[in-house]
Formats: structure tokens, sequence, C-alpha cells
């Protein structure tokens, strides 16, 4: 069945005392005493089969896999969404792109089109680069790749990768490579009945999987509560989760977002008992709306989650630390953030396109993903670099910051913006090498994103900025050759669902190389019906 978010589910056997947390901050719907633990794939299985509603999801889960993410005050968002798109206009012409010495450039032979489903849309593409593999996911399937290839050694489905049943609503994948253990980590959301909705946790049993044979895999569950928008970041000590936390029952309704950290496995390839991890899971400030843990790149003790304000317009972006108990090494979760002074933003108006009467959705001016490491331009610092999509420009524009933890305070910021285009759905990295011993780079930075106008078709761009210098111009990296139509897109709102974030990492084995992924279409005019018409792009890139 064709869905705008693709779902398969794994449970763990809320009877299996695996782990137990520290005290949490529970969400209200949650019960004293079920408190979300790290169990086993199998266990999860086993609990699935017998829930009788086992592949029915609750009202925000059915909501989330239609709309793709969900916001604190719907009714309220909608309306400011339709007015800032009603009030954006865009210019016919298009700025020609900077070119020279300052535009970032694609490696030769290093782009290409990546994996797909037209049962499932959007893809919601993410991706990230090891020692020997990298590894692309979509809402419904998985492909790994050779680094030197542009073929997938291997391709299957979430479910197969992650352990659970077909009849289980995987969706929201996401995936980030550790130089300190060096392994990959994955979440993702799972949908198993109205009663049993939980966040995949797993990682990869070497540096270098080839199939879906190769993970280990977990899961948080949650209940009836469903934890959407899941983002993985790290520590030295930790894998990192925020999501999103709504009542999903009839009432349905924002009740927080949590935070959730699980120990490292030691070295080796054998999958540790459940019950060996150190686990937490916190509610943090009812001021804060998904937090989006950082991808270090850098040993760091301390993890750091970025957030938006839950009600905008906001001036102000809220930081969350998670640090180790040095006597029992349990996860420490910070639940009041400090905060970081930004210029205002809010809510973007969706972006036209050319040929076509449906807009497109620039989501919430939520952060989509976060990347941390030392800048050696900066004093050696240890930074945050992370962006949202957020009103301006054309009409929706991209703000990028970087952001120095220890003072709460902004390293540097820019934008990819423009008179002509609208830019939304980026990823940005530094360009910092660790392998080992091995450490360069770091002050310079690449972002991409997606454009549309009412001239242009949706496509793929970038910007770089190299040191102290200035921001270059945006690069053409991938134009589309149609419009978003399909079954994503709605007949009588004339709104299209795109993306909800894209992904950029930086070469542990390689300086100064960015691996991304983002999206593009191939649809025809205005349709609304018909297969799913996004397609992902694949590139190589350079600051």
């Amino acid at each position: 069945m064709p869905r705008g978010r693709v779902a398969t589910i794994i449970s763990a056997a809320a009877a299996a005392s695996l782990i137990t947390a520290l005290t949490l901050g529970l969400v209200p719907s949650l019960a004293a005493g079920s408190v979300p633990k790290l169990t086993s794939a199998a266990a999860a299985r086993k609990a699935a089969r017998q829930d009788p509603n086992h592949g029915i999801p609750g009202p925000d889960a059915r909501r989330a896999v239609k709309q793709g993410y969900l916001v604190p005050n719907q009714q309220r968002y909608d309306r400011q969404k339709a007015r800032a798109t009603r009030r954006a206009t865009a210019p016919e012409s298009l700025s020609a792109p900077l070119s020279g010495p300052l535009a970032p450039s694609v490696i030769s032979g290093r782009a290409w089109q990546g994996i797909n489903d037209t049962d499932s849309t959007p893809p919601d593409e993410t991706s990230a680069v090891g020692t020997t593999r990298y590894i692309e996911l979509v809402n419904s399937r998985f492909g790994i790749y050779n680094k030197t290839s542009n073929t997938p050694l291997g391709t299957g489905s979430l479910n197969s990768m992650m352990g659970v049943g077909s009849l289980h609503f995987l969706f929201d994948p996401q995936i980030i490579w550790d130089p300190t253990t060096n392994r990959f980590y994955y979440a993702a959301d799972d949908i198993v009945s109205p009663t049993n909705n939980r966040v995949l946790f797993g990682f990869s049993k070497t540096a270098s999987p080839s199939s879906a044979s190769d993970w280990c895999n977990y899961n948080v569950p949650y209940g009836v509560p469903f934890p959407d928008f899941p983002k993985l970041g790290d520590s030295r000590d930790f894998a990192i989760i925020g999501v999103n936390v709504f009542a999903n029952n009839d009432t349905g309704g924002y009740i927080g977002s949590d935070l959730i950290a699980v120990s490292k496995p030691p070295a080796g390839s054998t999958c540790p008992a459940p019950s060996s991890f150190k686990f937490n899971d916190k509610t943090v400030s009812s001021n804060a709306f998904t937090p989006t843990p950082a991808n270090e790149i850098d040993t760091n003790p301390t993890g750091w989650a970025v957030a938006v304000a839950n009600s905008l317009p906001g001036t102000q972006l809220r930081l969350f630390r998670v640090t180790r108990n040095s006597t029992t090494g349990n996860p420490v979760i910070q639940t009041t953030p400090t905060n970081v002074p930004v210029s205002s933003y809010t809510f973007p108006p969706n972006a036209p396109q050319d040929g076509s009467i449906n807009k497109i959705d620039t989501s919430d001016a939520r952060n989509t993903q976060a990347v941390a490491a030392v800048d050696p331009g900066h004093g050696g610092k240890f930074a945050i670099w992370t962006q949202h999509t957020v009103k301006g420009g054309a009409g929706a524009q991209v703000r990028w910051y970087e952001i120095n933890p220890a003072t709460h305070s902004l390293l540097q910021s820019g934008k990819a913006t423009s008179g002509s285009l609208f830019e939304f759905n980026a990823a940005i990295s530094p360009n910092r090498q660790v392998n080992g011993a091995t450490k360069s780079g770091g002050n310079s930075m690449l972002m991409n994103f997606n454009t549309s106008s009412s001239a242009t078709k949706p496509g793929v761009r970038m910007v770089s900025k190299v040191g102290g210098g200035a921001q270059s111009g945006q690069v053409a990296v991938k134009g589309s050759p149609g419009q978003l139509s399909g079954f994503d897109c709605d007949s009588a709102s004339h709104f299209c669902r795109w993306g909800d974030y894209a992904a950029a990492t930086p070469d542990p084995s390689t300086a100064n190389r960015i691996w991304n992924v983002s999206q593009f279409a191939v649809g025809a005019g205005s349709g609304t019906g018909g297969p799913a018409t996004s397609r992902t792009w694949n590139f190589i890139a350079k600051p």
C-alpha cells in the first residue's frame, strides 16, 4: 500500500527485564513503572506476534505515516504555514550560481542515483560513510556500497536489516559512522500496533557490513505513546537518540521530547546481551522541540543535542548535554537546556515548482541533523555544525550555525538564500577527518540542500565555506527532469510531501571529502496519482 512514510516494526518484550533504566522523566501517558528499556530484536518479534492488533498504527502514528512529521499544535501550524505560503512570491528570473575558487565541486565520477522504492514516498534519505563502506537508507530499503563503487554490494528491506517482520511499519531511518568504535549505528521508528510503538536501535558487527545479517538489533518500547522523528548522534561513550513523543490516542497531542542514551558495545563481532548496556531515557524541557543529537567525529566525553523552540517565532536554539556518571558508567541526560541566541526564525512557506500547481513541503524550521568536531580554525574548539529551513529569501532559506557548546554561543553562521529560489531540506558537515591517529581538517564546511521556484523544477545544490573565507555561491549538483507528483501530492490542497532530511558526513579515510545524499524528482505536471516520483542522489564533494 502506498504511504507517505515507509514502515516496519520490531518489538521488545515488555516482560523481559533486560535493562533497568535510571530514574526517567517519563512522558505523562506512560504509567509508573512502564519505563522504556532496551530490549532484543528476538523478544520484540515474539511480542509483536502476540499482539492482536499487530500492524495497525494508532491515531498519531497514522498521521505521522501520512504527513511525514508531527508538530506540537497541528491546527496552529497549518494556519501559519498556509499564511506564509500565500504571502510568499518569487521572481521568475534566476541568478546564476557563483563559480571560481570558492565554489565546492563534485568528485569526478562520484555522483549517482541511489536506492528507491516507488511504492513509498518520500524517501527520507540518509547515509553515512566509514573506512570501507558507504551506507544509504531510505524509508523502506538499505543499500551498502564499497566506497570505491557506485553500485551497491547489497540491498534489501529495512525490515531484514533491523530484524523485524514484514507487518511492521518502519520509517524515519537514521545512520551514523562512529570512529571511536569503528561501527555504523542506526535508529528508526517502529509501529507494531496502537499500543505497541518502538524506537529501533542497532549497530554493525564490524566496520565492513555487507548484508542484512551483519547487524546487531535492539529496540526501546514506548507502548501507547508514539516516538516520532528519531534523530541519531553520539558521544565517546553513548549512542544518543532524540524523539518527539505524542499521546497517540483519540485526543492526540504532543506530550514532550525525549533523549535516549545507550552505551556503545565493546570490541568484537558478537551482539551483546541487552542487559549489558547502560541506558537512560529522559523527557527534556517542555520549551524545546525535536532534540537532534550531534554525530561526533572527534572523541568527546560529552554528547550534545540541539533543538528549536516549540513555539515559533524563536530567537534561540536549545542545547542539551549527555555525560557519563564516573561511578556507575550510566548516561546522565541534562533536561534543562542552555540557550544559544540566534536571529529570529519561523516556519518557512512551501515551495512552488515550475510546471505544477502543487507546492512542496519545506517542513517546520526544526533542525534535521548535526555534526560535531574539532575546528582548528577556531583554536581547536569542539564545535557543533547544524542547519534548519526557515522563512527568508524568496520564501524559504536554509540557515546554518557553528556553535561552541562550551560557551553556548555562535562561532559563525550563514545561510543559503536567494531572491529567486526557495532553499530547503539541507544537511551540513565540516571537512573533519578522523581515523585512529589520523586527524585533519575541520575548519571548512559543505552544505547540500534542495531548491525550487515557480520558474524551476526541484534540484540539488550545495555551498561551501573554506576556512575563514567567504561562503561560496550556490553550485548546481542535480536538476530534476520533472516535477514532484504522484500519490504523495494532494489534489485538493495542491500540496506535495518532500523528504524530511538529507545527509552529509565527512570521509574518515580521505581528507577534505564530504559524502552526501539528497532528493530530486522525475514526475510530470501536477499529477496526484500513480507511483512516487521522488528519487535519491548520492555524491561526494569537496569544499
